[in-house]
């Protein structure tokens, strides 16, 4: 959200204030991006502050339980997941506020899930593009793509999605595929 605030009064700015010569409109096109500065930096810190009395809340929870209290392990294991995915949850919400990730600085792609994964493994099969694992490409797509029908992705679900991808989603990325080397030998004789 705030990338995509700063994007779009960049974008102003660059389209030409001041350019008309005319100072009443310059001054209300200014009046204009100083408001769009000053609700921008408003939500940062209303959204910071929520951010911050829900984390104070959580460490509240831990001095409670975490205080040497003797837990059995299986109570122990669930208390440990909750902290963790209390973490993944807030740290999430936080990279989309901050990264737009789920307004404008998103990739939408119009595969599945399932397509998008095939897509990715053959690219890799193929050496075109190389990360050295899988988990940077999976934190990348969480953070910043969207697909046909899934809206945001998880990293848990693509990791556990990758392998098991099923014969028609390998089929359309297939036929993909070939309407690209089409369109790639149409480029080349269009010349």
């Amino acid at each position: 959200m705030v990338f995509s605030k700063l994007e779009q009064l960049s974008l102003q700015v660059e389209g030409g204030v001041g350019l008309a010569g005319d100072v009443q409109n310059f001054l209300e096109q200014l009046q204009h991006i100083n408001g769009g500065i000053s609700e921008m930096l408003e939500a940062v810190v209303a959204r910071q502050q929520e951010f911050e009395n829900r984390l104070a809340i959580r460490r509240q929870l831990q001095e409670v339980f975490g205080s040497g209290n003797e837990m059995p392990a299986g109570a122990r294991r669930m208390y440990v997941e909750d902290q963790l995915a209390f973490y993944r949850q807030l740290i999430g919400e936080m990279l989309a506020f901050f990264t737009g990730s789920e307004h404008g600085r998103c990739v939408s792609f119009s595969l599945t899930v399932e397509e998008l994964l095939f897509f990715i493994r053959l690219l890799l099969e193929e050496k075109v593009m190389d990360a050295g694992a899988l988990k940077p490409i999976f934190l990348f797509l969480s953070r910043h793509a969207r697909t046909a029908g899934s809206g945001t992705l998880s990293y848990e679900s693509l990791r556990k999605k990758y392998s098991g991808v099923q014969l028609g989603a390998k089929r359309r990325v297939g036929e993909l595929l070939l309407r690209l080397v089409q369109r790639a030998e149409r480029h080349i004789t269009d010349k």
